[in-house]
């Protein structure tokens, strides 16, 4: 596998409008992976090369109430042949950078002193593809997920998670 990405990052968008602006971060990225199997070892599903792509866009910004609070928003798009480079899981139901699919998150994240921290997040993933977290082999192979599927193998068209936590540093 290669992989290939580009990130832009705008840490204070607004250059001194207005404080809110100032303190907004805006950011996008474009990535693509590329398999590179052979006739023995396949890559998702398939002994010839296959090109995926992703998008990545998020805003994040003061939450208007308090001096510290951040709210987040970010949208993520893979499509049928994208993998991401890691299998890191960010959510409890899988990847929402590795979904074949479009992904939405919104979340709010407050210092509550200089050691502890309260977030809420909630992260929807609606799947075009299945395979998602697969890599080698035929198990990965994209398979597209119809409106109503239901099928033996467990294919997941849509899944939701929901957290909230207090982190303590030390």
């Amino acid at each position: 596998m290669s992989w290939t990405t580009g990130l832009i990052k705008i840490d204070g968008i607004g250059n001194e409008i207005a404080d809110f602006l100032d303190d907004t971060t805006f950011f996008v990225s474009f990535a693509q992976s590329k398999s590179d199997p052979d006739e023995v070892f396949h890559m998702l599903g398939s002994d010839e090369e296959q090109t995926g792509q992703s998008t990545w866009v998020g805003l994040i910004m003061p939450d208007g109430i308090s001096e510290d609070g951040k709210i987040g928003f970010e949208w993520n798009k893979g499509s049928e042949y994208w993998r991401s480079m890691t299998y890191g899981e960010d959510t409890m139901i899988g990847s929402k950078i590795a979904a074949r699919g479009t992904a939405v998150e919104v979340y709010y994240f407050k210092p509550l002193t200089k050691a502890l921290s309260a977030s809420i997040r909630y992260t929807s993933i609606k799947y075009d593809y299945s395979g998602s977290n697969g890599f080698f082999g035929n198990a990965s192979a994209p398979q597209e997920i119809k409106k109503d599927m239901r099928n033996a193998s467990g294919t997941v068209a849509e899944a939701t998670d929901l957290r909230a936590y207090l982190r303590y540093r030390f």
